[in-house]
């Protein structure tokens, strides 16, 4: 399979299909500037994204489980079409824990590099949600930015709805030393307090406990200054309306199997999607939704 699809995928210097943990088929991306990224067909799951300088801006835990029926720890999960245990689907939905489909690969005149990666109804997901459907994600890498855009289809003759998150870890140098920015003013429902719901009142979020929260309506730039890398990472989402701030700390960082004790040190979530505003597609509608991510120096 890995051969067949390098052989109609793979284009040399930009694109590769490799074998990846487990032998879990992975797409490397490759761009003239020395910048990658790294998806798994495994839920098209983005693992890796290294900037010009080959430095790792993502966060993937040590401990994740490489198997098909278990979501991969860190990097891009994404979730679909149910966030976390909102409705009754399994936690964060099946997309995940779904094999995708590579379906193009592309080089552009200005260099960046794209691979589009689709997931469609079958027996096993019409069990679970019966709807028939179509999602694509489709990742550009460019020199300094990495752009995913989301689209989801309603192949059927009745609306459906759905939530949908780009589960973001990004890795920074110490938490102790970083700080959420831009959501100041935003409302939002705190997990860890029975989804209670508050205003953010701060300028920079910054960690000293578990933090677990769904911010509604959010603007649609927030950054993440990572002072020990002396860097910042911008998040500038389109047609998605929530944001989630999420990092475990000491005990919840014990109860996860397949999470480091001591890694939530160094990473922090920054997740873009529809997570409290659910979208609701009529018969063979579309929604688009994207997310570009930039680094720069600080």
């Amino acid at each position: 399979m890995i051969d067949t699809l390098q052989t109609k995928f793979g284009i040399p210097g930009a694109v590769a299909v490799l074998p990846g943990k487990n032998n879990m088929p992975r797409v490397t991306l490759a761009h003239r500037s020395g910048a990658s990224a790294e998806i798994y067909l495994h839920g098209a799951h983005v693992t890796s994204w290294r900037n010009a300088a080959s430095e790792e801006l993502f966060f993937l835990s040590r401990e994740s489980v490489w198997a098909a029926d278990k979501p991969i720890r860190g990097g891009i999960p994404i979730c679909f079409p149910q966030f976390s245990n909102h409705g009754p689907l399994p936690l964060h939905g099946f997309a995940r824990i779904n094999e995708w489909a590579l379906t193009q690969t592309e080089r552009l005149g200005s260099g960046e590099v794209v691979a589009a990666l689709q997931l469609t109804d079958s027996d096993a997901t019409m069990a679970l949600w019966p709807h028939r459907f179509t999602i694509e994600l489709r990742a550009t890498l460019a020199e300094a930015a990495l752009t995913l855009a989301v689209q989801v289809k309603n192949n059927g003759d009745k609306p459906f709805d759905f939530e949908l998150a780009l589960h973001t870890y990004f890795g920074v140098g110490e938490i102790q030393r970083a700080a959420v920015c831009g959501l100041k003013g935003v409302t939002f429902s705190d997990s860890l307090k029975n989804n209670a719901q508050e205003v953010e009142a701060r300028q920079e979020i910054r960690f000293d406990q578990e933090t677990d929260r769904v911010y509604l309506n959010t603007p649609d730039c927030v950054r993440i200054r990572d002072e020990a890398r002396n860097r910042i990472i911008a998040i500038q989402k389109s047609g998605m309306a929530d944001a989630v701030v999420w990092n475990p700390w000491i005990a919840k960082s014990q109860r996860m199997a397949d999470f480091g004790d001591d890694e939530y040190l160094r990473m922090v979530c920054v997740e873009t999607g529809n997570m409290a505003t659910r979208v609701n597609l009529a018969p063979h509608g579309q929604w688009h939704g994207s997310t570009v991510l930039t680094a720069q120096p600080a």
